[in-house]
Order: C-alpha cells, then sequence, then structure tokens
C-alpha cells in the first residue's frame, strides 16, 4: 500500500526525532550503517551501493590528507554529474576541507577567476565534457602546473587531479581512481577523532552565485544550513525511505545538491542521474529504474512532456515533482500534471544565499497556487526556531524607498534572517556588508508579497540579474566582455522574456564611429569568452543617441525591455 503523503510526514517526523543537525559526511554514514547495501547511484557507467561509495570516498578523503590536504583547504570541482562529484564532496567533507563546486559550463577566464578567488588548493576535474576540454583549458592558463612547477596564474593551487572516463591519464597530473587506490596509512576515522568534533556551523561549501557586478560570489555555505534545508524539504515533500529520485540538474547547484541529493540520502535512497540530459534516455532511465520523483527546470520538464507525447514510456512509478527555477505557465503545470501523470507537483523559490529551496508550495496544492505564490518557508522540524514560528528561516518585506517593514500584502522587497541564511561571501566584504540590512536581514533584490497564509507572490526584481533556465545571469558580466571587441563602444545587456528558457539575453550594442561589425563577430566573440548560456540571444546595434536615458545620464534598461515586448515579433535570433 503507498502511503499518503501525510502518512509519509509523519513516519518522517518519527524516525526524525532523535537527529540533530550534522556534518554531511556524518549524515552519509549514518546513512550507509543503516542501509548499506541500499542502491545510492544509479548512473550509465555503473550502479553504487551506499557501502561502496563509502569506501571509496574514505580511500579518497585519506588520499586527500596523504597528498598533503590540510583542514579547510579549498577543492575546487569540475564535474557534471558523475558518481565522481558525490565521491569527492563526502571525501573533502571527511578530510575536513572545504568544497568549491563550479559551473562545468564555463570558459578559460571564468575559471581562471574562480579558481583564484576561492584560493583552491585542488582541483578535482573531469579531463572532458562535451566540447569543452578542461586539461587543454588549464594547460593554456598554466602550462607550468603540468610540469610540476609552482604556477604564476593559480598562486594557491598546488595540483589537478584528473577523472578521465575512457581511462586516460595525463602528465603533470593524478589519476582520479590512481589516487583512491594509493591510500594506505590513513585511517580516517581516526584523523578524525584527532581534529575532534566538527561545527555544524562550518563552511563546508564555496558556492558562486552570479551578483549585479561583473563578479561571482562565493557563498559561504555551512553544514548545518545544509542539514535545516534537506530536512524541511523531506518534510514538505514527504520523503519515504528508499525515495528514487532522477536528478537530471547540475549537482554544482543547492537546487540539486541539498534538494536532490542530501535529502535523497537522509532516507536511504536512490539517486538516478545523467551526465548530460536527453529526454529519451531521461524516461527510459525513469521505467527502467521505477523513479518515484524527479527534480528539475521548466525547460526539463517541457521536454520530458514532448518526448512521452511522442513517445510514450511506462512511467507508472513517477508520481512527484519539484520543478522551478524561473516561472512556468498554468498551461504546463497543468501538462506535468497530466502527461507525466505526477499526483505531488510542487514548485519553490531559493538562493545560494538561503540554503537552496527555503520557500515551497505544498505538494497537496491546488495548481492554481503554483502559478500564483514560489511557497512559503519549509517547515523546521524539531528543530526549527521559536523566534520564525518553528522554521528556520523568517520573512519580512521591506520598503524599497524608506526601508521600512512592510505589513502583509505590501509589495517590498523580500528580506530573509534564519539559521538557513548565510552569513556571507568568501573574501568579499564590502559585498556581505551590502547584503544585508541595518537589522541583519539578508536583501535578495527580489519584490514580493508576504500574505498572511505565510505564502510569497514574486512581483519583479530589483537586481538587474535574470534567470536561463536556473542559472542566474548578471548583464555586467557581458558587457565587460563584449566592450573588448575593438569595434565595439559600448554595451547593454537585459533579459528578456522566452517561452522555453523563461528568459534570455539582449545585447544593445553602440559600435565605435565610423567602424562595421556583425552580429556573427558578436556571438563568436563571445562563445569564446563565456558560457554558452550566456551568449546573447538576440543583439540589436544603434546610435547612442537612440537610447533612452535617465536625467543623470544612466541608460534606462526597462524602456530597452519594454521595447523589445512591444517588437518581438520581428526580432530575429543572432544564433
Amino acid at each position: 500500500m503507498i502511503e499518503s503523503l501525510e502518512q509519509r510526514r509523519n513516519i518522517f517526523i518519527q524516525e526524525s526525532k532523535d537527529w540533530s543537525p550534522e556534518a554531511i559526511h556524518e549524515l552519509f554514514l549514518n546513512t550507509a550503517k543503516k542501509y548499506p547495501d541500499n542502491k545510492y547511484i544509479v548512473c550509465n557507467e555503473r550502479v553504487w551501493t551506499y557501502k561502496e561509495c563509502q569506501e571509496d570516498s574514505n580511500s579518497l578523503a585519506g588520499a586527500l590528507i596523504e597528498l598533503g590536504m590540510k583542514k579547510e583547504e579549498n577543492i575546487a570541482l569540475i564535474l557534471p554529474n558523475y558518481a565522481e562529484f558525490i565521491l569527492s564532496k563526502l571525501a573533502i567533507s571527511l578530510a575536513r576541507g572545504i568544497a568549491v563546486p563550479l559551473n562545468y559550463r564555463l570558459r578559460n577566464n571564468e575559471f581562471e577567476y574562480l579558481i583564484n578567488q576561492s584560493e583552491s588548493s585542488y582541483i578535482i576535474t573531469l579531463d572532458q565534457w562535451d566540447e569543452i576540454n578542461y586539461i587543454d583549458m588549464l594547460k593554456k592558463l598554466s602550462p607550468e602546473l603540468f610540469r610540476d612547477e609552482k604556477s604564476t596564474v593559480f598562486p594557491h593551487l598546488k595540483k589537478i587531479i584528473v577523472y578521465s572516463p575512457e581511462g586516460k591519464k595525463y602528465d603533470g597530473t593524478i589519476d582520479f581512481y590512481d589516487l583512491i587506490q594509493s591510500s594506505s596509512s590513513i585511517d580516517i576515522n581516526k584523523y578524525n577523532e584527532q581534529l575532534g568534533n566538527l561545527d555544524v556551523h562550518d563552511v563546508s561549501d564555496i558556492m558562486y552565485t552570479s551578483g549585479t557586478t561583473s563578479l561571482p560570489k562565493g557563498v559561504l555555505v555551512t553544514h548545518d544550513m545544509i542539514w535545516r534545508s534537506a530536512i524541511g524539504s523531506c518534510l514538505n515533500r514527504g520523503f519515504q525511505r528508499g525515495r528514487k529520485v532522477f536528478i537530471p540538474i547540475p549537482f554544482y547547484h543547492t537546487f540539486a545538491f541539498i534538494e536532490g541529493l542530501v535529502a535523497t540520502t537522509m532516507v536511504g535512497g536512490e539517486i538516478i542521474t545523467q551526465s548530460t540530459f536527453n529526454e529519451k534516455e531521461a524516461l527510459h532511465l525513469i521505467e527502467k529504474h521505477h523513479v518515484y520523483d524527479v527534480l528539475c527546470v521548466p525547460t526539463i520538464g517541457l521536454r520530458l512532456i514532448n518526448e512521452q507525447r511522442k513517445n510514450p514510456h511506462n512511467i507508472n512509478s513517477l508520481s512527484a515533482m519539484y520543478c522551478a527555477g524561473t516561472e512556468v505557465s498554468p498551461k504546463l503545470w497543468n501538462e506535468l500534471k497530466t502527461v507525466l501523470n505526477i499526483n505531488e507537483l510542487n514548485t519553490g523559490y531559493g538562493m545560494t544565499e538561503c540554503a537552496a529551496g527555503a520557500l515551497q508550495t505544498d505538494p497537496n496544492d491546488d495548481l492554481s497556487y503554483l502559478t500564483k505564490y514560489v511557497g512559503k518557508v519549509v517547515p523546521g522540524g524539531h528543530f526549527g526556531q521559536s523566534e520564525f514560528n518553528g522554521n528556520n528561516m523568517g520573512l519580512r518585506v521591506r520598503n524599497v524607498h524608506t526601508g521600512a517593514y512592510e505589513d502583509y500584502g505590501v509589495e517590498g522587497e523580500l528580506v530573509c534572517k534564519g539559521p538557513l541564511v548565510t552569513k556571507g561571501y568568501f573574501n568579499k566584504e564590502d559585498e556581505t556588508e551590502a547584503a544585508f540590512d541595518e537589522h541583519g536581514w539578508l536583501r535578495t533584490g527580489d519584490l514580493a508579497v508576504l500574505h498572511e497564509s505565510g505564502y510569497v507572490s514574486l512581483t519583479g526584481r530589483i537586481k538587474e540579474i535574470y534567470r536561463i533556465g536556473a542559472e542566474n545571469v548578471a548583464p555586467k558580466e557581458i558587457e565587460d566582455v563584449l566592450n573588448k571587441i575593438e569595434s565595439v563602444s559600448e554595451t547593454f545587456v537585459i533579459g528578456v522574456p522566452d517561452e522555453i528558457m523563461g528568459e534570455v539575453g539582449m545585447a544593445w550594442i553602440v559600435p565605435k564611429e565610423g567602424e562595421e561589425i556583425t552580429e556573427k563577430e558578436i556571438t563568436t566573440f563571445a562563445s569564446n569568452h563565456l558560457a554558452r548560456f550566456k551568449v546573447p540571444k538576440y543583439i540589436k546595434f544603434v546610435n547612442r543617441e537612440e537610447l533612452p536615458y535617465t536625467s543623470n545620464g544612466k541608460v534606462q534598461k526597462f524602456k530597452l525591455q519594454e521595447w523589445f515586448i512591444e517588437n518581438k515579433q520581428q526580432i530575429q535570433s543572432a544564433l
């Protein structure tokens, strides 16, 4: 008999009543002790049990220590959704390091900045994914690293560890599985005993998010934030023992990592994944492994719907979906329910700064709620704070002009505070100070209305950031890149609506006087210096006099967006 949502919630409450916040590796080890033979990671290459992951992550942790990794050193991860990402995360936590998961779709200059800004001592990377060859990229940035010499570009970096699915070896690097097999002398349990108890408020990850400036910020994420967010998701969504969850979204995102990997680990569940999303293969995996739950962004949901209509699969096991990242039309919500046979559908709102999906709708909510709201704060469980009505985060709405906190039903900037909220950004004191108001509430940059029911409606953004799928994009980053083109005088980038991606980029280009430039030149240059998703879909060449300005000479970007909406039928994609 399949339990109802309320029954599953009650069972989870009972089974978790003696739990307390713990480090990510401790959570995994406790689960592995209870369910050693449960399948943990299912991917095309192989199936891993909890016991097998424990053995390899223990060995990798010991090998990292033998390699010279010190407590609280930062280790960058450039890995798509392979089991090796999970092994690396667990091993880094076991060895008391700090993981720096990076977006693997970035380009040379982006990686250069992030590896340096994070002061990473080691990199664990795939050798090649899609058209990106990470070995060539790193060799181009710092060839001396591959000659066992100190890097001038990366002064903190000591060694590169490479996972090659095809078993290739690279001079000057350490092979991932050779490293695991080399571990012999370190007893990781004794090592942790010698270091003493880990404080759950210690930083476990530095996770990068785009800001309103051109430079991403490394959010300080603690073990406590991750644990509380994951338990809130388990409570809200009624996670049952052995839950099978398909996670096609990137593990480096807090959404996939916390609401997916960590929450599933809490119940001894099974993670089914793909290194590159393919809807046909995804439906095959759902059918083959009797998947119960899917975590995705709307674009993936739409592709699953279209594929299921064309080539129906037996996906009767599928019952739940958490779909978030950008706005979804009522039509898409309805089709997710009917075409994919989803009984429990929910959405949410979150930021890396507040440990992923801190707001969620209830899976039992009427579909109209998913269109009107982004959710309410997830339950706090037995570790919720009385200050925040038993939750682990409080919300308020702040008047954008006066700074006063508003009542229910009034629009303002959404601010949040509590154990789910970060203390700031790595090595960015000014940005950290600017992120919080005078009373310590984190400023989200989103305009919202808070309702008496606790539900939140988003109404707009203060920031210029736009979202492509689940990716934040900072216009200034793209503007800075395009302004390097010799024949470009100025660039103004905006986010514009897109039926598939939610939003995409549009670049308004002011050429230098007397210069000519083509869309092809712009997109080629952007593609060589930016991740593919950041390359503007639309390009418009204008004279400076054609742009709308404020009285103090700033371009009114909202008017550029209005122009796009009025003329979008005539605008052709540059890609």
